[in-house]
């Protein structure tokens, strides 16, 4: 997907003439995937120079890095609604379309896999916490709606000393013994890990100042075109943007499965959902009292249920340590469901927690 790149230059020469809002849109979108395998590869790259453990937890850390642009430069445009879309699309993408493509690949090609049934135990007890995180707020806006930004803010606050604490138990625990000695080497590996490391650290800098770039002028161009589209901030949010941003582990998980590496695959996909709500929504949530825009952990009821659904779904499947290429597929008709539901959903439907944002959104875009 390198050549995609030159939808880079395109997307800027089309936002410099003040061409068609659409146009826009679409080579902006079509510039993200590429910059985003760029990140990928350049993270698995970094990686590999310092070891299996570390190696891996800054992997599964990064790769979600280009989530947190496209919600951070969203967010400073005002479009917090856009940014709790994008992170549920994100989710949805991880456990769904990525755990689900992965299953089903595997399970065509090599048959019925296992996994371990100790890691998924403490996966599917992350998975629960971070649903419960999204439950609590929601729930917490209907009793007291003028409390939740505090709320927010404090369960933010928890959600980050759990994802220190879990960095610490991976590193120097038990669980960070167990990483070291899972599975084989990546296939190509050897091929990245040849690259310096400070050409590494480079690529990735760059390529993560170009996608804040390319990011800004999504955002800018995201409501005229879904307005011209006749499609919700909700949907573009969650399908398109959450789409895109999770592009990269999707990517990652199918070329796992294909090498048989089914251990690898629940690390890049479940792993991935877990520091997607224990490290970027937090981040997110305290970038917008940073920047003073409302943002905060209460869904839309649509998205909390969603989100639920998957986390459950996903957990029942592969709680007793073995997949086939149909629960794969099931996980994919899921995606498919709910997609058409975010689509037939407005805006105006969607709930009073982006209703609030719905407005600061209107505004900013009107401003700019």
């Amino acid at each position: 997907m390198r050549w995609m790149l030159i939808c880079v230059p395109v997307a800027f020469a089309l936002q410099w003439m003040e061409a068609s809002p659409v146009l826009v849109f679409c080579a902006a979108l079509a510039a993200v995937i590429p910059l985003v395998e760029v990140m990928g590869s350049s993270t698995e790259g970094i990686a590999a120079k310092l070891g299996p453990t570390i190696g891996g937890l800054l992997n599964s850390s990064l790769n979600n890095l280009p989530e947190f642009i496209i919600g951070a430069v969203a967010l400073s445009n005002g479009l917090s609604n856009v940014v709790k879309a994008s992170l549920t699309g994100s989710i949805l993408v991880n456990l769904l379309i990525g755990l689900g493509a992965s299953l089903f690949i595997g399970g065509i090609k090599y048959g019925p896999q296992r996994f371990n049934r100790q890691h998924l135990r403490v996966s599917g007890s992350m998975l629960l916490l971070c649903a419960f995180c999204f439950i609590v707020p929601a729930m917490f806006k209907i009793g007291t709606p003028e409390g939740t930004r505090d709320l927010s803010t404090e369960i933010a606050v928890v959600l980050l000393v759990v994802y220190v604490v879990n960095i610490f138990v991976t590193v120097f625990g038990t669980a960070g013994q167990k990483v070291a000695t899972e599975g084989p080497p990546e296939t190509g590996k050897e091929e990245v890990s040849a690259v310096p490391m400070w050409q590494g650290l480079l690529v990735l800098a760059v390529a993560a100042v170009v996608l804040g770039l390319v990011s800004d002028i999504l955002s800018e161009a995201l409501e005229p075109t879904a307005k011209q589209l006749h499609l919700s901030d909700t949907f573009s949010g969650i399908v398109l943007l959450g789409g895109v941003g999770g592009i990269g582990e999707v990517l990652t998980a199918i070329r796992f499965a294909r090498a048989g590496k089914s251990e690898l695959v629940l690390g890049v996909t479940v792993g991935s959902t877990i520091q997607m709500v224990l490290l970027i929504a937090p981040l997110l949530v305290l970038s917008g009292l940073a920047l003073g825009q409302p943002m905060n952990l209460v869904f839309t009821s649509f998205e909390v249920v969603s989100i639920v659904v998957a986390v459950l779904v996903a957990r029942e499947l592969i709680e007793d340590g073995r997949s086939n290429w149909l629960e794969g597929l099931l996980l994919l008709a899921m995606y498919l469901i709910l997609a058409f539901g975010f689509y037939h959903l407005p805006d105006h439907d969607s709930g009073t927690a982006h209703g609030e944002s719905g407005s600061v959104a209107v505004e900013a875009s009107a401003a700019s």
